[in-house]
Parts: C-alpha cells; sequence; structure tokens
C-alpha cells in the first residue's frame, strides 16, 4: 500500500492506519501450525475439525474450526489460501483495524459454513462431505474490499474478476465449495459497509450492531435448515 506524500487520508481515499498486520500474521502461523499438526495420526484434525453439517447440531464449532484444516499432504491448499490472506488481509486489516479485521475473519468462516449447511440436501452426499479450508474466511476480506468507497485505494477491477474466477472455478470444479466462498463474501461485504460506510464516530457502533445481527441470522438459518432437514426425515418415513 503506498502512503500518500500529500494531503490527508479524506483526500486521497488512502487507508489511514500504518501499523503492522498482526492479527493477519497471527491467523497465518495459527493456521500453518494447525496444517502441521494434521501429520500427527493420532489428532486426526481433518475428521475432528472440519465442517460436516450433519454434525452442526452436536458439533457447531466446527463452524469456525473448518478454517484451520487444509488439504494435505500436499500444501498447495493451504498456500493459495494463506497467500490471499496475507495479501488481502494486511490490506484490510490497516484499513479497518485489528479487532473489527478479526471480527470480519470470524465470522467469514462461520458464514461460509452456514452458507454451505443452507444449500445442502438433506441426507444428501453433500449433507456427510467433509468441508475444509479458510476459503470462507479469505473470501469474507475479499467482501470488504468491494464496498464502493472511496477509503479504501485498491484495484475494484481486479477485485471483481478475482471473486468471478473463483467463482467460475468453484462451479466447474468438483471438491471446491464455492457455497463457502458465496457465504463468506456476503457477511464481508456487510461488515465492510458497517465500517467504511458511515462516518467514522458512529462507524464502531454499527459494525457491532451489523455483526450481532450477522450472527443472529446465521444462528437462526442453521436452525431452521436443521428443523427442516428433521422434518423431512419424519415425512419421508
Amino acid at each position: 500500500m503506498d502512503t500518500p506524500e500529500k494531503g490527508s487520508a479524506r483526500e486521497t481515499g488512502r487507508a489511514t492506519s500504518v501499523s503492522a498486520p498482526l492479527v493477519t500474521r497471527s491467523i497465518m502461523i495459527v493456521t500453518v501450525v494447525a496444517f502441521l499438526a494434521q501429520f500427527i495420526p493420532s489428532l486426526d484434525l481433518i475428521h475432528r475439525l472440519s465442517f460436516v453439517p450433519a454434525l452442526a447440531v452436536e458439533q457447531p464449532w466446527r463452524a469456525l474450526t473448518v478454517a484451520l484444516v487444509h488439504e494435505q499432504p500436499s500444501p498447495v491448499h493451504l498456500l493459495f489460501n494463506m497467500v490471499g490472506l496475507f495479501f488481502f488481509g494486511s490490506f484490510v486489516e490497516r484499513a479497518i483495524g485489528h479487532w473489527r479485521f478479526l471480527v470480519v475473519y470470524i465470522l467469514g468462516a462461520i458464514g461460509g459454513s452456514a452458507m454451505i449447511l443452507l444449500l445442502a440436501e438433506p441426507f444428501s452426499r453433500d449433507w456427510v462431505t467433509y468441508n475444509i479450508g479458510a476459503s470462507g474466511a479469505v473470501f469474507a476480506i475479499v467482501g470488504v474490499l468491494l464496498v464502493p468507497t472511496r477509503r479504501l485505494d485498491r484495484n475494484i477491477t481486479g477485485v471483481v474478476l478475482f471473486v468471478a474466477l473463483n467463482f467460475g472455478y468453484g462451479f466447474l470444479v468438483d471438491g471446491v465449495s464455492w457455497q463457502a466462498h458465496l457465504g463468506g463474501l456476503v457477511v464481508g461485504f456487510v461488515l465492510g459497509c458497517a465500517a467504511l460506510l458511515v462516518p467514522k464516530k458512529r462507524s464502531m457502533l454499527l459494525f457491532v450492531l451489523a455483526a450481532v445481527v450477522l450472527l443472529v441470522v446465521v444462528l437462526c438459518g442453521g436452525v431452521w435448515r436443521i428443523a427442516e432437514s428433521g422434518a423431512w426425515q419424519i415425512s419421508g418415513l
């Protein structure tokens, strides 16, 4: 990110913070450590931490821990997510601050899992599939970059192209969860609007409200899907 030589941040439209992206770096370290821990057979982390719609009620924490586990032994899946997190995350964290960035990342991961749950057909193959990766959280960060504001000094065309290519790839290739991408993207865009499209003195309150509302919507959506799946099972007996 370039630093404006003249004029205020309002005049140049650039992000104001120049602090180090500590949250981004911390998340990367934790995720890489988790990937290395996956090679310890006794831990069985993929089966313990991945998100499975059928287990959403019994083990709801999987909606978040899914972001810690990636395909192995090849590091390609992890590498793609960490590269996206490094470049997009570093920029967004400087633009909206450390704690708001962390909220975006966490709710993005949960939102991605919720979208998988909502769009999975009960008792189908998707219902029992192990979903892994931090794609939902990374796409939440990208969702922030889609907010129509001059407060972010980014190439919006490049961001839109990145989203289009990833969704196209997800629809064409089996094993890629476009549902998680979509859920994370929506969460990030909503939180980004709350953080960047209102006066700074009100953005804190609005961001918190938006985060709470999103969490409630995600929980209600999950409960509805689980309840519907139960009703579907009973009606099909």
